[in-house]
């Protein structure tokens, strides 16, 4: 996959996590989550599309106006990847810089996300 494909794909997952319907939330990712994808951080691990969508309403409910906003450009090679993001939570308010780590499936859509919230010897969330 060239990395204009890669990070357009990466910016429609991150679309995904700023979306309020759920509907429409699941149609993104549909598109780019495969059916047995996996996805975990330090708080949670889930599998499969229909507990990342349910996992990303809660993250919502949880911090209401959040926006996920990639920061870096997508690093990849061999079918694996990383960005930073973060999340803003209104009024300038945002929480630490994190990185996520990922692998394609064969059909190019995302079959893993590994989070780290922060940064190494940064702060804790």
């Amino acid at each position: 996959m060239k990395n204009t494909e890669l990070t357009a794909l990466i910016d429609r997952y991150c679309a995904a996590w700023r979306e309020r319907d759920a509907g429409a939330r699941a149609a993104i990712l549909e598109a780019v989550w495969h059916d047995d994808g996996r996805y975990s951080d330090p708080t949670v691990e889930v599998e499969g599309r229909i507990a990342l969508c349910n996992l990303i309403g809660e993250t919502q409910a949880r911090f209401p106006g959040g926006e996920v906003v990639r920061l870096s450009e997508v690093d990849s090679h061999h079918g694996t990847f990383r960005f930073t993001w973060k999340m803003q939570i209104g009024e300038g308010k945002q929480l630490p810089e994190s990185i996520d780590f990922g692998r394609l499936s064969s059909d190019g859509r995302i079959l893993e996300i590994v989070g780290f919230f922060g940064l190494i010897g940064g702060e804790d969330v």
